[in-house]
């Protein structure tokens, strides 16, 4: 018999479950070694002793929310595969009188599809979404001894440890990632003992094989968006040599040399990647490693797709190279130095690194306080000029009387004050590198004409000087004004504004990532606490809250600034409402007169669902399993809703 199959044709469940319900009884009590059990469910139902989890009832842990399983699926493949995996099991699972379930890699069930009245039996054992399975918490079951043992197992009636599940049966898989072999989550198939059956654990696992062969197509399609990468990469530097990962680490794609050296073993893995584990997680990353022949330097960008880590495009600098310098990057910021997960925030931050692969220029636009400039060195940062200079030039705090000669330089004795052996220009300062101009908007009409010289002829000529002299520069502008606005109302030249606006970015204001704030908090915090020497300050839920439904005007700016208002000025550790400044307060209170209006409005809604349950709650005698499973909600979402009233 296979020994993870609880059952075959040849027993009897019947039979098979007495002499369980006896085995489980002299482990549990009688300390009787005189039975026959598979060895892996003796081997689990040892460490569930061992954890002192009790056999006679079986106690969860508080299931979690709807919104914890959201935050912290984020980056798992399977959330995107939920919906098909378990309508491709449904049927099966209704058919067979069981429930479809789909867990995480810690056991926490994700989703569970079948019928109404089993879902309701399975609540009494708890066996609800958000609960965890593993088996150091609901002891032997299919699911827990699945993620510990790697593999597919059924688990049959008395074979579980807590005797609340002896009713029931179960048929588990793991699901892996083919990216880098983790376990991503089970599929579980749970019914009654009397409807268990050899056939359902080839069932399951050949479903899971089906979930991998569809990760699967996902993971090559992710391989051929990093090779478009790797090609342009390879185009763009000839010379330079380049290794291609996808988001597993594994190498798909590496320039000659690089087998050459000996830098990618015979796993396909690169040597010296300091990496923990397999999963692209820091968007850049820079790295040396010593050798016999000298220091290797590395470079590390994420390819993002549709705002996903994908892969990973590393640039290597050999000792031999010119400069080692090359792996440092000539900015402060990287994408590695942006905080943010919500969707504005990533779409933003695909967008810029699809920017970054080109040398075409980019206009980017957005409220002050953004941090736009960030974003500019950033895309700088990931493009092959990332070794060259990057000169950022804030074109509304350059006096007009100097502007011309801040821009492109001039020569000895141009004019009254001139330095003698004259001064190159912003623009030849960012020869081989990136131009940034900030607020170009501001650009007074005559330097405006001027500039758009530059961009054509790729070419400056000094301030009495004659002599073109050739730059070779990549442009990256950036307003908050609506720049094509002010080309309508004759403020901006039109052909500079196409000239510019080649690939378009938007940085998103604070209000519309709102999701960001608590992260984007918390690191400011962090960093300033360090900055000062004070001990950590963390944020109370209400003053969080309160945090959250600001409006920041002045967007990531205002944020860092309050975040240095309120670590210098606390006293304690815990940040309450009472420690916020005037100004968001003073917002709240504007926000909660013009929710005054709505109040009433809610009020009645919720009187109304409050009415609606406590009917249906009086048809069925006050059974509140069947009231959730009519209504279309969880028993818990009665509770909370009537409250004390419940139990009056």
């Amino acid at each position: 018999m296979n020994p993870y199959h609880a059952l075959d044709l040849h027993n009897s469940p019947m039979i098979t479950r007495s002499k369980l319900e006896a085995a489980w009884e002299s482990f549990n009590f009688r300390e009787d070694a005189g039975f026959e059990v598979r060895p892996l469910i003796v081997e689990s139902w040892k460490r569930c002793q061992m954890q002192g989890i009790q056999p006679l009832q079986i106690n969860l842990p508080t299931p979690v929310s709807t919104e914890y399983i959201q935050h912290s699926m984020s980056d798992n493949p399977l959330i995107y595969e939920q919906d098909q995996i378990l309508s491709g099991m449904k049927d099966l699972a209704q058919d067979s009188g069981h429930l479809a379930v789909i867990t995480d890699a810690n056991g926490t069930i994700l989703r569970i599809d079948g019928d109404v009245k089993l879902r309701m039996k399975a609540e009494q054992m708890q066996f609800v979404t958000g609960s965890s399975w593993a088996e150091g918490h609901a002891g032997t079951n299919a699911i827990g001894v699945a993620l510990f043992n790697r593999s597919p197992v059924q688990i049959f009636a008395a074979e579980h440890f807590c005797k609340d599940v002896h009713n029931w049966t179960c048929s588990a898989s793991p699901i892996r990632d083919p990216a880098t072999n983790q376990i991503l989550g089970v599929l579980d198939l749970t019914g009654p003992w009397e409807v268990a059956h050899p056939s359902l654990l080839p069932a399951v696992v050949s479903a899971v094989r089906a979930i991998e062969e569809r990760l699967r197509y996902k993971l090559e399609f992710q391989r051929a968006k990093v090779m478009e990468f790797c090609m342009n990469e390879m185009y763009r530097g000839r010379n330079t040599m380049i290794v291609a990962l996808d988001r597993g680490y594994n190498v798909i794609k590496a320039s000659p040399k690089i087998y050459e050296q000996g830098w990618i073993d015979t796993n396909h893995r690169l040597v010296g990647c300091p990496v923990g584990e397999p999963h692209i997680t820091a968007l850049e990353r820079i790295w040396e490693v010593d050798r016999e022949d000298g220091k290797w330097g590395f470079v590390l960008r994420t390819c993002l797709y549709q705002g996903e880590p994908i892969g990973a495009i590393i640039q290597v600098i050999s000792p031999n190279e010119k400069s080692r310098a090359s792996v440092k990057l000539s900015t402060k910021y990287s994408f590695a130095s942006l905080i943010g997960r919500s969707p504005q925030f990533l779409s933003a931050l695909s967008k810029a690194q699809t920017a970054a692969r080109s040398d075409l220029p980019v206009l980017i636009e957005g409220e002050s306080g953004t941090g736009k400039e960030l974003l500019a060195q950033s895309i700088h940062a990931a493009g092959y000029r990332a070794t060259g200079p990057f000169i950022a030039v804030n074109c509304g705090a350059i006096p007009k009387e100097l502007a011309a000669s801040e821009f492109f330089g001039y020569e000895g004795g141009a004019f009254t004050g001139a330095s003698k052996e004259g001064r190159a220009g912003k623009f030849e300062l960012a020869h081989g590198g990136t131009i940034f101009l900030d607020e170009i908007g501001e650009l007074p009409p005559d330097l405006q004409a001027l500039m758009l010289r530059v961009l054509e002829e790729k070419e400056v000529v000094r301030l009495g000087g004659r002599t073109p002299i050739p730059v070779n520069i990549r442009i990256i502008a950036a307003t908050n004004r609506r720049l094509y606005a002010e080309v309508e109302q004759g403020r901006f030249r039109r052909d500079l504004y196409y000239r510019l606006n080649v690939l378009s970015q938007y940085v998103p204001p604070l209000r519309e990532r709102q999701g960001d704030i608590v992260l984007l908090l918390e690191h400011f915090l962090k960093k300033i606490c360090n900055e000062i020497g004070r001990p950590p300050v963390k944020v109370d839920e209400e003053a969080m809250r309160v945090l959250q439904e600001y409006s920041w005007p002045g967007n990531v700016r205002e944020l860092r600034n309050v975040a240095y208002r309120l670590a210098a000025g606390l006293t304690g550790d815990v940040v309450q409402t009472i420690h916020l400044p005037e100004e968001v307060l003073e917002s709240r209170k504007e926000t909660s007169e013009v929710k005054m209006d709505f109040s009433k409005t809610r009020s009645s809604r919720k009187n109304q669902e409050i009415q609606l349950i406590r009917e249906v709650l009086h048809e069925l005698n006050g059974n509140v399993s069947e009231a959730a499973a009519r209504l279309g909600i969880h028993r818990s979402t009665i509770y909370r809703k009537l409250g004390r009233d419940l139990q009056d």
